[in-house]
């Protein structure tokens, strides 16, 4: 009974970690707006070549995603089975498909950045702020997918 409670408790801590220190991390991010790093890093990090930098590691993380999803897709070794009878296969797909479309997403949402980077847009604040939410799921995300997988090659 205790074990399953633990498993059942660990599971939700497994699908929610990835929003709850996002979103934990803008809200920071909010209340701290007044701060002068935090404001200097606002103003200052946001160069065509710091953003440029960013799209190009974002899109190599997106690659790397895909690139573990096919993989992982044609293994046929003892983790892969292990995780089919544990039936935690579709849910380590799940992960990565969750992973791979935020990743994207991230992207897409840099290029726009970049793009209107010297031009005034309406709503700004609010824009960034989905794009840093963004930011955020996607190396939670990442991480997520990754560690089990990994955790599950070392069995």
């Amino acid at each position: 009974m205790f074990e399953q409670i633990k498993l059942y408790i660990s599971n939700k801590w497994e699908k929610l970690y990835p929003l709850l220190f996002s979103s934990m991390i803008c809200l920071l991010l909010y209340f701290f707006k007044d701060n002068e790093i935090i404001d200097k890093c606002y103003y200052k990090c946001f160069d065509k070549t710091f953003i440029s930098a960013l799209v190009t590691a974002e899109s190599i993380v997106f690659g790397f995603l895909l690139t573990t999803m096919v993989t992982l897709m044609q293994l046929n070794n003892s983790a892969i089975k292990n995780l089919i009878d544990t039936n935690r296969f579709p849910e380590l797909i799940q992960y990565n498909k969750t992973a791979v479309i935020y990743s994207f997403l991230s992207v897409i949402l840099t290029c726009v950045f970049l793009l209107t980077l010297e031009i005034q847009i309406p709503y700004y604040n609010i824009f960034v702020a989905i794009w840093i939410f963004v930011m955020n799921m996607v190396i939670f995300l990442s991480y997520r997918f990754l560690n089990i997988f990994y955790s599950f090659l070392k069995r």
